[in-house]
């Protein structure tokens, strides 16, 4: 180990000690760094994984200690600035003739540990691309970076008019191609007669001499750096070899912000899905009336979305001494957005059944409320019941959802009567038709979405209707509960290993038979 790499004083001393502390700060983890010998060096002591800094794969400095994945990123941040002072040491005992070099590697690791961002990074290289040519007014320089969606080159930081920040180029002139393609520095004295130039010039015009180099890591090549005069100049290589090592330094940074923004917008958004499906899930009741509570009414239901969070939802509530309201739904797309809207029809639906006793009506009014302002055309599609459950008398109404399955005391399996109607969302004027049932003593009701009918299996098959009224058949004898967890398994082991394509959502409720 190099005896002038010192931890302690990297951590405690400097800009390096500043970036390390507003790491720290910004992420408000319990984190701290210790030497080899143990003792703490950054922070106070606390227990957690330990996660090496180091010096190269041979040589460890140290150890960051805590339990996030914010410990790795920091163990790393550390690693990279004990590496580039170690790289700045070494570099500043070479020869006289590569006071250039040695300089611009020194004094370049410490500005890149002060950038916190692409844009810094990015103005830093115009800058000391600047300054290493001993740049006149007639020399225009641009970083230029891809779009991480399409490649399309950004322009990031610039100097000239042929390098307005922030614009895209459209069109990419044939050397830069051949530059982002092979990996290797052009320089180009004569850039009018060069053939890749004819063939494609690009968004240059009036261009003399170019100076392109590459800002790649060993296996990315995130954009180039671009010098270009209209007057004759003679870039040379020497020119070419420190501009490299410029640029070198700037893309190893720049992979570090990616992979760093990139890793805590993943923590950010998984964190955000884990808060949407609590949120999700605290919408839906979970405490289920059952025939061990005294009633004649045996019910409970299940859901489990496709992705983190989805649009499928059920909902039974009170309405009065005698009237349960059932309701089950499913919004299309999957996702946030379809979980989003699925919230807004539940606190709609429960709103609307304080105004409305008729559950057709519910619908009209529900349907009115999701066609006003619909840009995303978005729709759902529903069935909602109300239960007298002193009289088993059901009154039913369809939004275009499958019809529930009734299996009687007996074990027949059918379909609930009634056109399924429209979707809601749609078209404000459809119309929705009331139906009603007499449920007998000892008859289950299955309401479901079609993430069951149509789950698929590894051969792309579905479920189908068929193989669910086969599996109800002659199970009266299963309460609610007993009922769900059949039909669930049945469609886990037809799907198995398979990924579930659709939102899955079962309502199941029983008479007693007393």
């Amino acid at each position: 180990m190099n005896p002038e790499i010192k931890l302690k004083r990297i951590c405690n001393k400097g800009k390096p000690a500043e970036i390390i502390s507003q790491f720290c700060n910004q992420f408000n983890q319990s984190l701290c760094i210790v030497d080899q010998n143990d003792t703490v060096i950054f922070g106070s002591f606390t227990l957690g994984t330990r996660h090496a800094i180091t010096l190269n794969p041979e040589t460890i400095l140290g150890w960051v200690i805590g339990n996030s994945e914010c410990a790795i990123y920091l163990a790393e941040l550390v690693s990279y600035i004990v590496q580039k002072e170690l790289e700045t040491k070494l570099l500043a005992q070479d020869t006289l003739s590569k006071y250039k070099e040695l300089t611009l590697l020194y004094e370049l690791g410490e500005k890149i540990s002060n950038c916190i961002d692409i844009d810094q990074l990015a103005n830093l290289t115009i800058k000391e691309a600047n300054n290493l040519l001993n740049s006149d007014e007639t020399l225009q320089i641009g970083v230029l970076l891809k779009d991480q969606s399409d490649d399309k080159l950004i322009i990031f930081a610039g100097k000239g008019a042929l390098f307005p920040v922030g614009s895209q180029l459209t069109i990419i002139d044939g050397i830069t191609q051949q530059v982002l393609k092979s990996g290797t520095a052009e320089i180009v004295n004569s850039v009018p007669n060069d053939p890749r130039y004819q063939l494609a010039p690009g968004n240059l015009s009036n261009i003399n001499s170019l100076l392109c180099t590459p800002i790649k890591t060993s296996d990315h090549t995130f954009g180039v750096l671009s010098i270009l005069s209209s007057n004759k100049v003679s870039f040379n290589a020497a020119e070419a070899k420190v501009l490299n090592l410029l640029v070198s330094q700037i893309a190893t940074a720049i992979g570090r912000v990616y992979l760093i923004n990139e890793r805590v917008s993943q923590e950010r958004y998984q964190e955000s899905l884990t808060l949407s499906k609590n949120i999700q899930m605290g919408m839906l009741p979970t405490t289920f009336p059952r025939f061990t509570d005294g009633g004649n009414l045996d019910l409970f239901a299940f859901m489990q979305p496709a992705r983190e969070v989805g649009g499928d939802f059920y909902d039974f509530f009170r309405l009065n001494e005698t009237t349960l309201l059932v309701v089950v739904g499913d919004v299309s797309g999957k996702g946030v957005p379809a979980a989003l809207f699925m919230v807004r029809v539940i606190t709609l639906i429960r709103a609307l059944a304080k105004q409305h006793d008729v559950v057709s009506d519910i619908l009209n009014a529900l349907n009115i409320e999701l066609c006003r302002d619909n840009d995303a055309m978005m729709f759902v599609t529903i069935f909602i019941a109300t239960l007298n459950i002193e009289s088993n008398h059901l009154i039913y109404s369809y939004g275009g959802h499958n019809r529930p399955l009734l299996l009687s005391k007996y074990g027949i399996v059918s379909m609930l009567p009634g056109d399924s109607g429209m979707a809601l969302g749609i078209l404000d004027s459809s119309p929705f038709c009331l139906e009603t049932i007499q449920l007998n003593k000892g008859d289950s009701l299955i309401l479901y979405t079609d993430g069951i009918n149509e789950a698929m299996n590894i051969h792309y098959e579905e479920y189908g209707d068929d193989r669910f009224s086969d599996l109800l058949t002659g199970l009266d004898d299963l309460n609610a509960e007993e009922l769900v967890e059949r039909i669930t398994q049945d469609v886990f082991s037809f799907t198995l290993g398979a990924e579930q394509s659709d939102d899955i959502t079962l309502l199941t409720l029983k008479i007693a038979n007393q």
